[in-house]
């Protein structure tokens, strides 16, 4: 998965948006084609507004204005549509290349959790993919972790922390909106004892990289911890 758009201002980081704008740049396409991305477009905003559990093929569908015979003609089922969505939505939100630096550490974060904020149901739709599109989630994970990892490098810290720094992360998608705080000040106050002993850590040689080693606990999203073997 790699990131080919950036994100949208903040005043509207609802990834629906993105992904119409994203798809109607590539110019006028054919019938079948218009109907395969009219129904991505259905999907992501369904998912945004009711959630996963909330949505179906038939809804999907009708939102497009397509039958529910037509989007079995693109889309095996629900969970075929959500990864189709999720896949560009993950790639904008971790994007790969280049490390962030200290400065851009919070802004960086501050950014992901707007973007969470902005599509917690759409987020939400990872749980029960890990049972209809296991290898996918396995996929998002590893890229989920990576990024965080990357991002503590970046600013000096330990990257051994990545697991809990991305299970915080991606929590946030399951928290009320009431207990949210997106400005920057918030996530500086997060992050300031750890970058406070940036320059000791950086002197103690390379850092592991951010993965998990057989037997090492992961945080799941929701706070959880297992054991990976």
């Amino acid at each position: 998965m790699s990131a080919t758009c950036s994100l949208p201002d903040r005043v509207d980081l609802r990834f629906s948006a993105l992904l119409a704008a994203r798809l109607s740049r590539r110019g006028l396409p054919r019938k079948g084609r218009r109907r395969k991305i009219a129904l991505r477009i259905a999907a992501a905003r369904q998912f945004e507004q009711l959630g996963y559990d909330q949505v179906g093929a038939a809804d999907i569908a009708n939102a497009a204005g397509i039958s529910r015979a037509g989007f079995y003609v693109y889309f095996r089922d629900k969970a075929h549509i959500a990864v189709s969505v999720l896949r560009p939505f993950v790639a904008v939100a971790f994007p790969t290349g280049g490390t962030p630096s200290t400065a851009a550490a919070t802004v960086n974060l501050e950014q992901l959790y707007g973007m969470i904020n902005d599509n917690r149901r759409l987020v939400q739709c990872l749980e029960p993919l890990r049972a209809e599109a296991p290898a996918f989630v396995r996929n998002v994970d590893a890229r989920i972790l990576r990024w965080h990892g990357d991002l503590l490098q970046g600013a000096g810290l330990d990257a051994r922390l990545a697991g809990l720094l991305s299970a915080m992360s991606i929590g946030l998608a399951w928290r009320p909106p009431a207990e949210q705080d997106w400005g920057a000040g918030r996530v500086t106050e997060l992050l300031s004892p750890l970058l406070s002993e940036k320059g000791d850590r950086a002197r103690r040689g390379p850092r592991p990289p951010a993965c998990l080693e057989p037997g090492q606990a992961a945080v799941s999203w929701r706070g959880q911890t297992s054991a990976r073997s």
